[in-house]
């Protein structure tokens, strides 16, 4: 009876231990379920140098009308398999799922960012233009870059009063190489094109939709950088 007692003791304890060890040993926390009630649409275009449309791609961003959290969902169209990133502000983390739509296996992957100093923000200097047209029921003006080996064209517009994060600057994957603009204003559509004679176009279709839409992760397997990077990478 003692020794079973004693063993009884032993177990508990180790039951207790485990239990209070953090799950996550990296540190990267984030939430079991995520909930947004705005979207934004947009698409973007490939072309090849003799102005032929190659592929097309649907984007979209769900986020908080009262928060600061967002995901970007980029799908292909021929309905294959897309990508969600789930871009956490509170916890400073970001949740990756691979796989979304057509059928496959999806699979997680969380981590942590950290913000560039003002040192290290890249700017793209913007060139006005007199120019300015509808894109999307919203009166926008023509800027125009130049950026090593690619150039283009950006139009903005003060009707929106969002941030680039949940734009198609940041959706598109640009913010990467540019993560802020020398002038302000929302991107509503943006053009880069290289000495090659390939172009991107990316344009905004709609903006602040009422949609509601619900990332749940509770019981996912998910897997777990150690090392934060670059916010404007993900």
């Amino acid at each position: 009876m003692k020794k079973t007692a004693i063993l009884s003791l032993m177990l508990l304890i180790i039951l207790v231990t485990y239990a209070s060890l953090p799950l996550n040993p990296s540190g990267v926390k984030w939430e079991q379920v995520y909930s947004f009630d705005k979207s934004n649409v947009f698409v973007m275009e490939f072309y090849a140098k003799n102005n032929e449309l190659m592929r097309t791609m649907n984007l979209k961003t769900y986020y908080q009308s009262s928060g600061e959290n967002f995901v970007v969902k980029m799908m292909p169209a021929e309905h294959s398999s897309g990508t969600e990133t789930v871009i956490d502000k509170k916890n400073e983390v970001a949740i990756q799922i691979m796989g979304v739509g057509g059928g496959g296996l999806r699979t997680y992957n969380a981590g942590g960012y950290k913000f560039p100093s003002a040192d290290d923000l890249k700017k793209l200097e913007l060139v006005p233009t007199n120019e300015t047209k509808q894109i999307a029921g919203y009166l926008s003006k023509k800027y125009t870059y130049t950026f090593k080996k690619i150039f283009g064209e950006v139009w903005l517009t003060d009707r929106v009063l969002l941030p680039n994060d949940v734009g198609v600057f940041r959706a598109c994957k640009m913010a990467a190489l540019h993560n802020t603009l020398s002038v302000p204003g929302f991107v509503m559509e943006m053009t880069t094109e290289d000495d090659r004679g390939g172009k991107t176009l990316m344009k905004t279709v709609s903006v602040q939709n009422d949609e509601k839409y619900t990332i749940d992760l509770k019981n996912v397997q998910m897997g777990v950088a150690l090392n934060k990077v670059n916010y404007y990478t993900f």
